[in-house]
């Protein structure tokens, strides 16, 4: 409360007690009188003691609720940072993997002519059997090392299982987007591995 919410109160209190204290010229009835006021008084003092304990109480109420806040809104915001350096991570991870894409089909395209049967001989058409197979070899073995499979075999695991998102999301401790995300990255390398 103010103080002029205290001022007007306790104007209201005397004009009460005024009221209700009878009008008397008896000595003894001005000592009673005396007394009421006093206990009138000491009431008055207990509730003014009471309204002020409130008050405080309701302070740091708010006090408490207020720091609550600030520190829901920082684990918040550290928790926004975090997501979004995974993010650039995936993003970075991806541009990579597009990079070694693209180097693997210009290899690939360069080793085309070789490919190309050649009707001289069995011993050069053999050559270049044994040629592709390497090719294919090396190419399974780049991808297999830096396979999205491989690094994340449990999820996928859970994933052929039948689990939803969700609830790979919640036992991994990832986000449901990072999880949609690395399904969707595994997807476009298995579409780049059979291209």
């Amino acid at each position: 409360m103010q103080s002029w919410q205290y001022i007007a109160l306790l104007g209201a209190v005397i004009v009460i007690a005024a009221l209700l204290l009878p009008k008397s010229k008896d000595k003894q009835h001005n000592a009673s009188s005396g007394a009421q006021m006093e206990q009138l008084e000491l009431a008055f003092e207990q509730f003014m003691e009471n309204m002020e304990k409130e008050q405080q109480e309701l302070v740091k109420m708010l006090t408490d609720s207020l720091q609550q806040l600030r520190e829901e809104d920082r684990v918040k915001s550290e928790t926004i940072a975090r997501l979004e350096q995974r993010h650039a991570n995936m993003e970075e991870q991806l541009a990579k993997l597009a990079q070694q894409h693209a180097a693997l089909e210009a290899k690939l395209q360069m080793l085309q002519p070789y490919a190309e049967p050649k009707p001289r001989n069995d011993a050069s058409s053999s050559t270049i059997l044994q040629e592709e197979q390497m090719l294919e070899t090396v190419e399974a073995e780049h991808f297999d090392e830096n396979s999205i499979h491989r690094r994340y075999a449990e999820l996928f695991d859970m994933y052929h299982a039948g689990k939803s998102i969700e609830a790979i999301a919640k036992k991994l401790g990832k986000n449901k987007g990072e999880v949609q995300l690395i399904l969707q990255l595994a997807m476009q390398e298995e579409k780049a591995r059979h291209a």
